[in-house]
């Protein structure tokens, strides 16, 4: 993945956020991450793809902005986590 295609990808992030708390359409921005999606997985950090692929935007977000991911304290426990 390139610095230009993670930043195209934080911005079409980012900007699909803000219509969202703006309660405004955001089907072109999910066709435009879908796509960017698809060109970068190869060369895109596993954790990023798993966020992606799992539709984590926010997650994604965060990794792309912070470089990681702080999972919220009050999070329910998933049972996935649990054998």
């Amino acid at each position: 993945m390139t610095v230009e295609q993670a930043t195209t990808l934080k911005d079409a992030l980012g900007s699909m956020m803000s219509h969202i708390s703006k309660k405004e359409p955001i089907g072109d921005h999910l066709v435009q991450i879908m796509q960017l999606q698809q060109t970068i997985a190869p060369t895109a950090p596993p954790q990023l793809n798993h966020y992606l692929e799992q539709r984590s935007y926010e997650k994604a977000l965060s990794f792309l902005t912070d470089g990681v991911v702080v999972e919220p304290p009050d999070k329910p426990e998933c049972d996935e986590d649990h054998p």
